[in-house]
């Protein structure tokens, strides 16, 4: 009798078993699918996080810039990047005073520099003294861009 059952609903036992597994299918799918939501709900919150850090950050260190559409892209290397080296940099006035003396260094391509000091040390003599805008005196030592 249960052989004989079977041969003659095996046709409902086939479409049955294929019920089944595409309910099995649909589940483990949507197991997957809301672990994915949880996962794109914390990252997106940490992003909210982050903006609003960049946001407060600006306010804070530029308090007249409106911020209200500010999103920060992040760092990105320039395409166009070129190195300088000095070597015995120094500025001669005209009195015969030397300002800057022996300054030897190098601004490596694609990286940041700070140029830091007290006020009166020199910085914006020697930023204009290596851009050739020092038109107050007489540049000595050698600079090469790119290695040359």
């Amino acid at each position: 009798p249960r052989e004989a059952f079977l041969n003659e609903n095996s046709s409902v036992l086939g479409v049955f078993g294929v019920v089944c597994t595409m309910f099995v299918a649909v589940y483990m799918l949507d197991r997957r699918w809301r672990r994915l939501q949880t996962h794109l709900e914390k990252v997106a919150g940490i992003m909210n996080e982050s903006r609003a850090c960049s946001l407060n950050l600006v306010r804070h260190f530029m308090p007249s810039f409106k911020v209200e559409k500010y999103q920060f892209r992040g760092m990105k290397a320039k395409k166009g990047t070129a190195g300088v080296e000095f070597d015995n940099l120094g500025l001669d006035l005209p009195s015969g005073k030397r300002v800057l003396n022996r300054v030897t260094g190098r601004f490596e391509a694609g990286r940041m520099c700070a140029i830091m000091g007290p006020s009166g040390a020199g910085k914006t003599t020697f930023m204009h003294t290596l851009c050739g805008k020092a038109t107050y005196g007489q540049m000595v030592g050698s600079m090469k861009i790119n290695g040359q």
